[in-house]
């Protein structure tokens, strides 16, 4: 027990905490802090809170739903990407100058690797980028 426990009258904070005085008002009267008194007795759950009066219904705003996010579609794999699979590296081993691109579906990933001077290969920049009749509708 602590020095602050020691100067609190258990017995009559007791009583006050049955009487569901709350714990910053018991702990007031004794000169402690609240959490001292919290620690001494049980959690009262919500017994100890003041209820609201029938009726009185908590207005809630009604929630906004996520937009439903569009798939990417799949970019197929080519032969380019066959022949790097055999050298190929988890993201975690790739360096600033290697490729990033995925070359695979599914678990452990596998990234392309190859030397390049930006994010992708040569190959791979060339894929990432949009056709030009592919935009236009």
């Amino acid at each position: 027990m602590t020095i602050q426990h020691r100067t609190v009258d258990i017995e009559a904070a007791a009583k006050l905490w049955r009487d569901d005085l709350p714990a910053s008002q018991i702990a007031k009267r004794f000169g402690v802090s609240r959490n001292v008194i919290v620690g001494l007795f049980p959690w009262r759950g919500d017994s100890g809170k003041k209820s609201r009066a029938p009726g009185q219904a908590k207005t809630t705003r009604p929630r906004k739903l996520a937009p439903e996010l569009k798939r990417e579609p799949e970019i197929a794999a080519t032969a380019y990407d066959a022949e790097r699979l055999q050298s190929a590296k988890p993201l975690h081993h790739l360096s600033a100058r290697e490729c990033c691109w995925p070359l695979n579906t599914g678990g452990p990933y596998l990234f392309c690797a190859a030397e390049t001077t930006g994010r992708y290969c040569r190959n791979h920049h060339a894929r990432s980028l949009p056709k030009k009749n592919e935009g236009k509708s």
